[in-house]
């Protein structure tokens, strides 16, 4: 009994930390040669909102809000986005809205990201 407790205890400290940290501002670090930091400062997603990826395995980033646009990357399940604003799309399963992410200069059909923060249309 003794162990389950301090797994639990162990387990809930871990958590808060991870919550603590993960609030914490993103510092940008610098790169020799390169026009912009590779990381985003605290005062970049200032003006962002934030989603999570929920389609399994992730979702592939598009230059245009359809899916026959040109893929320009990929976000796994589970992570954390940063949305710009929302715009009309091509209807996805019932869902014609798509977010606009400026990581990739690109938009992600909003049918497989929760948002955490209310998003506003462009």
């Amino acid at each position: 009994m003794l162990k389950r407790t301090k797994t639990a205890v162990a387990l809930t400290a871990g958590a808060m930390a991870l919550g603590l940290l993960g609030a914490a501002p993103v510092a940008a670090t610098a790169t020799s040669g390169a026009a912009k930091p590779a990381v985003k400062t605290w005062d970049d997603w200032s003006h962002s909102q934030r989603g999570v990826v929920i389609a399994k395995p992730g979702i592939l980033i598009r230059s245009q809000p359809t899916t026959a646009s040109h893929e320009k990357g990929f976000i796994p399940r589970g992570e954390i986005v940063w949305i710009d604003c929302k715009v009309d799309g091509q209807d996805v399963w019932g869902n014609a809205i798509w977010y606009k992410i400026s990581s990739h200069n690109g938009f992600i059909a909003a049918r497989y990201v929760k948002n955490v923060d209310h998003i506003p249309y462009c």
